[in-house]
């Protein structure tokens, strides 16, 4: 039998939480020019055993992105885009306790970029501009709650993408 209280100490320490300082000026900076974004999923055992798939993520992770208007390129286009700019979707899961699934979503975009004390130093990916967030959610649910919380992290991108590539006038 748990203690009274239980539940509302969990619910205290787990509900979702956004990591701070993730959407700046700087991180905005670095969006200004991009063609676009090729769209990649990647997800752990713990999401997959919860029903949750990188390559259905993935698809609805597009699907927001072309909603919002943000340009998508294929793998093809990102190979030839100065960056190589590429927005990848991470979920993580974990086991809780009786029935509880502990979750992380980052959305980051990642680009090549080159050392100014010495150009020829060249990184094939940096990431350039995130934002994550952590959750809990019942074991039946953590599908809806991962797509959910990938939009709102997809808007906070797209949002922070049509602000640096805004026209000025």
């Amino acid at each position: 039998m748990r203690p009274a209280g239980w539940g509302a100490a969990a619910a205290a320490v787990l509900l979702p939480m956004a990591a701070a300082a993730q959407d700046t000026t700087w991180n905005r900076y670095t969006l200004e020019g991009l063609a676009g974004v090729h769209v990649r999923a990647e997800t752990n055992l713990g999401c997959e055993g919860a029903g949750v798939s990188a390559e259905s993520m993935r698809t609805d992770a597009v699907a927001a992105l072309e909603a919002a208007e943000v340009p998508l390129l294929t793998e093809q286009e990102m190979l030839a885009s100065p960056g190589i700019p590429e927005l990848r979707v991470t979920f993580e899961c974990g086991g809780g306790v009786a029935g509880v699934v502990g979750y992380s979503v980052s959305v980051r975009v990642q680009q090549a970029t080159q050392m100014i004390r010495d150009t020829q130093i060249t990184l094939s990916e940096a990431v350039t501009w995130w934002a994550s967030e952590v959750g809990v959610a019942e074991a039946g649910s953590v599908a809806p709650a991962l797509k959910s919380l990938m939009e709102r992290k997809l808007g906070e991108f797209a949002e922070a993408f049509h602000e640096a590539n805004a026209e000025e006038g």
